[in-house]
């Protein structure tokens, strides 16, 4: 089972580098709605799993790990993408089993992003 390395930061500091430039209310607009996005996203995922459908948790977690990548939560979006590998795959039961670090890599993204903005 794929999990987050603790070598892999929660942030990649590239990506929030590359946001700086569009100016501090951009970026604070962008983390805000990503804040606000993936609990919806992660609801979403979670029914499809619930309804154990292949192609909406694929769908989902591709979602997510996009959004993830746009912020550069690098941990979210890699536990999203072995979420869409396992779905892709046809193993959701391995899906599953990955999606229980949903929460707690995007609380550290959350707290990360927070600290980020002080």
């Amino acid at each position: 089972m794929h999990t987050a390395q603790s070598s892999t930061p929660v942030l990649d500091d590239s990506v929030l580098s590359e946001l700086q430039t569009l100016g501090a209310d951009v970026v604070a607009e962008i983390v805000d709605l990503f804040l606000a996005d993936v609990p919806v996203r992660l609801a979403k995922l979670m029914q499809a799993i619930d309804h154990r459908s292949s192609d909406a948790v694929l769908r989902e977690a591709h979602g997510l790990k996009g959004s993830a990548l746009g912020v550069g939560a690098t941990r979210l979006a890699d536990v999203c993408a072995a979420i869409e590998h396992d779905a892709r795959d046809g193993d959701l039961d391995r899906a599953i089993a990955q999606s229980s670090a949903l929460e707690a890599e995007f609380a550290e993204a959350r707290g990360a992003l927070k600290d980020r903005r002080r």
